[in-house]
């Protein structure tokens, strides 16, 4: 794949660096109403897709339960 996702949630960058995803740089100044917000750039690959995937499963289980 070779290209980059950005991630502007610290919540969601805690958690997939949790789950293996490679975080490649951090950068300011991208965010046009927030030039102080945080942009994380990831490494678009299969690790990424699998911690994105475990996220999207999290967040249904966490969604099920307060139902």
């Amino acid at each position: 794949m070779g290209d980059k996702k950005r991630i502007f949630s610290m919540k969601v960058v805690n958690f997939l660096l949790k789950h293996g995803a490679e975080l490649l740089e951090v950068r300011t100044g991208e965010v046009k109403n927030d030039p102080k917000a945080l942009t994380f750039l990831f490494a678009n690959d299969e690790k990424l897709s699998e911690a994105l995937i475990a996220l999207k499963r999290y967040n249904e289980t966490k969604r099920l339960m307060l139902k």
